[in-house]
């Protein structure tokens, strides 16, 4: 995409001082635009989106302000405004679905409708007309002149179509309410979509996961499981036993073959009861047969929340190949912010955290605690600055636990956790 307005802009900087006043031009590409002054000589100055900190407009202007605090201002654009601003989100939006991981596996189908987002707290968000693109996993909502949001479907706590009034009513598991409606003709197909989508990814998780970890277990157990788990959340070892209590003792044995892992995840264990004990097992796609594995602890009196990602784990019980140095089982620890309370009360929010930054970027761990100035160049610049819940989890990183012996790692748990306590 390519398309050229002519206008008028300004660039100031963080303290207001207009630097550059300009006719000339913007000309839209499909990850940010040029501005460009009248002449040849002029070759203009080359935005990209992942450059933009804020972006609005309002009485026909567009601003946007960088990371780096230099503010613009569209404007002067005429008649064609309207135009200006939808062509300049559409470019954004198609930005935004990829920096932001909005898309989940393959593209299913694209509906449009309305949308109203609602709060926990029964406060509006966001509402309007936009396209629903439904993937195999996520359904990306693309305003036409907003920012584009998602729905990861792992983290869809409850949903329900109203055929009476052709709507749908979607809960995510942080509170989040989200309303569907005016799809036309095309409500009936969209419902199929959608159940078809959210019931297939149950079946997935059984037939290409589960089953192959529990062989002993029926489907009506692992269907429980899948439910909770989805994409590889973690779940609590107090769940696991509602469950089944066979069930919940599998899935450590699964977790735990390896013993010095088991010891050092033992000093963490003896700390807290089963409702802070959780355990996550995912699909890796990186390699055939392969499973993702982890372990997390929450440790209130501690101010803490632990987790830690274990080393691939191929069927048939073996490691990933090539592993031939000693396992560091990197253990990483995160403060339990609070304002007002007691850290217990705030427990649930930072596993959701941790929970949302690891399904949502596949189980990478560098965006979770690295400097931003090391992740300049990586898939994830964009995410650490715009992610909600990455930047609170990134901001609450006290340190990692990383030896291979034992003892030696239970040494940096512990310098770790002192330096957490409250």
């Amino acid at each position: 995409m390519e398309v050229t307005y002519n206008l008028r802009y300004q660039k100031s900087n963080f303290s207001n001082k207009v630097i550059l006043d300009k006719e000339g031009e913007v000309i839209i590409y499909s990850k940010g635009f040029r501005l460009k002054g009248k002449g040849a000589a002029d070759k203009g100055e080359l935005i990209n989106f992942s450059e933009i900190k804020e972006f609005y407009f309002r009485d026909e202007k567009i601003f946007f302000i960088t990371f780096m605090k230099e503010k613009y201002t569209l404007a002067d654009a005429g008649t064609l405004f309207d135009q200006l601003v939808a062509d300049i989100y559409k470019s954004r939006n198609e930005f935004l679905m990829d920096a932001l991981f909005m898309k989940s596996g393959k593209l299913k189908a694209e509906f449009e409708g309305a949308f109203q987002r609602v709060s926990k707290f029964a406060k509006l968000i966001n509402k309007g007309n936009a396209k629903l693109r439904l993937y195999e996993g996520s359904l990306v909502i693309i305003p036409s002149k907003q920012d584009a949001f998602s729905i990861h479907f792992d983290f869809v706590n409850f949903y329900e179509f109203d055929e009476d009034e052709y709507t749908l009513k979607v809960v995510m598991d942080d509170g989040t309410t989200i309303f569907f409606s005016q799809l036309g003709n095309d409500f009936e197909f969209f419902q199929e979509k959608m159940d078809g989508l959210l019931g297939g990814m149950y079946e997935t998780l059984v037939n290409d996961i589960l089953r192959q970890a529990f062989v002993q277990f029926n489907a009506s157990t692992l269907l429980k499981l899948a439910y909770k788990m989805k994409a590889g959340k973690a779940v609590s070892l107090k769940d696991l036993k509602k469950m089944d209590m066979d069930l919940a003792k599998e899935v450590e044995d699964f977790i735990f073959q390896d013993e010095v892992l088991k010891k050092k995840m033992k000093f963490l264990r003896d700390q807290v009861d089963e409702y802070n004990v959780y355990y996550g097992i995912a699909r890796d796609d990186a390699v055939k047969n392969s499973f993702i594995r982890w372990a997390m602890y929450a440790i209130p009196s501690n101010n803490c929340v632990a987790f830690c990602i274990l080393p691939r784990w191929q069927q048939g019980g073996t490691a990933s190949a090539g592993a031939t140095k000693p396992e560091r089982h990197d253990t990483y620890f995160y403060k339990i912010i609070v304002e007002q309370g007691a850290p217990a009360d705030k427990v649930e929010d930072k596993i959701m955290e941790i929970n949302q930054a690891l399904v949502n970027l596949h189980f990478a761990k560098d965006p979770c605690y690295k400097d931003k100035r090391d992740l300049r160049h990586s898939p994830y610049q964009y995410a650490i600055r715009k992610l909600p819940y990455l930047r609170i989890l990134r901001k609450s990183f006290s340190g990692c636990a990383s030896a291979p012996d034992a003892d030696e790692w239970t040494k940096q748990a512990k310098e770790i956790l002192k330096n957490m306590k409250v």
